[in-house]
């Protein structure tokens, strides 16, 4: 069992300017301080922050590491013990973002003795880890006994067993120490509670339970606080519409090109995982997005 008060968490993230902007998001999500989030006094409609964020638990006494992976790097990597730390300290999980590929494959030898319980690999971006390489490392992860999840997007992790998280794809057979990651952290799939009024024709306050791993959940939310609604309808703009706008403005940072697995772009999924968590809340029809294909070529 991980220890109940303080989990350690290290970070490895990519050399391109994508992979280090969610890297940051992520790392500013969990140390909240008051700098992280400057979105609502961006927005053009002049809207004022309520610090919505201020209540939050700061997890930076979790944070044990946060290093950036492949500088002045070979495009094929014969040894990666070259560049891979040679000295990792403890942690009980350790996030992966978008590091160079042959890194990544040698990864689970290299943590095979490290006591690490659970690797998260998440991914933004199609070409940071194809679906074969995926399956691959997963068996390896098996191997060694480490527990691994490969959320596409990172927003998609979740406890439930679903399209975005199966076994032998997304996850390793067990995944309990996945499970403590998310609870503990409190990220992953969106989950949102809401305050109506007493017409139910407006949101009075919001309540983030589970944020995306980006803190965008939060944002989002704010921006859908005292906006009339009725029949998924606000002021004119669809409810889907005022969500989605939220969405790019905070901004989502996943990719635009389409994945072969998703059948979509993995922006586009982020969008309708935040937009489907609105709609239950609201008790409004769910709208899915294509069926995922897990056929590996």
């Amino acid at each position: 069992m991980l220890r109940n008060n303080n989990y350690k968490l290290g970070i490895f993230y990519g050399t391109s300017p994508d992979t280090e902007m969610l890297a940051q998001k992520f790392a500013g999500n969990l140390i909240n301080n008051e700098e992280f989030c400057k979105a609502c006094e961006d927005l053009e409609q002049n809207v004022k922050c309520d610090k919505c964020r201020e209540h939050l638990k700061s997890f930076a006494n979790s944070l044990y590491f946060y290093e950036k992976l492949g500088e002045n790097i070979p495009e094929f990597i014969e040894d990666s013990t070259e560049y891979l730390p040679k000295n990792l300290p403890p942690v009980d999980f350790l996030l992966v973002i978008g590091i160079h590929q042959d890194l990544l494959l040698d990864l689970p030898n290299y943590l095979k003795d490290k006591g690490i319980k659970a690797v998260i690999v998440p991914i933004e971006d199609p070409k940071w880890v194809p679906s074969g390489l995926q399956v691959m490392i997963l068996e390896e992860f098996e191997k060694y006994g480490i527990q691994a999840a490969f959320p596409k997007p990172f927003c998609a992790l979740s406890k439930e067993l679903n399209e975005y998280n199966k076994v032998g794809f997304n996850l390793t057979k067990k995944y309990n120490f996945i499970h403590e990651f998310i609870n503990y952290f409190k990220i992953g799939v969106p989950i949102v509670s809401f305050l109506l009024s007493k017409d139910g024709t407006s949101i009075e306050d919001t309540c983030v339970i589970q944020s995306a791993p980006c803190g965008s959940t939060y944002y989002i939310c704010q921006q859908l606080k005292s906006k009339y609604f009725k029949n998924g309808k606000s002021n004119n703009i669809s409810l889907n519409e005022r969500i989605s706008k939220a969405h790019h403005a905070y901004p989502c940072n996943a990719s635009m090109d389409q994945d072969s697995i998703l059948k979509d772009s993995i922006l586009h999924v982020g969008g309708y995982l935040i937009r489907n968590a609105i709609r239950r809340e609201l008790d409004l029809e769910e709208q899915e997005g294509q069926k995922l294909v897990y056929i590996i070529k």
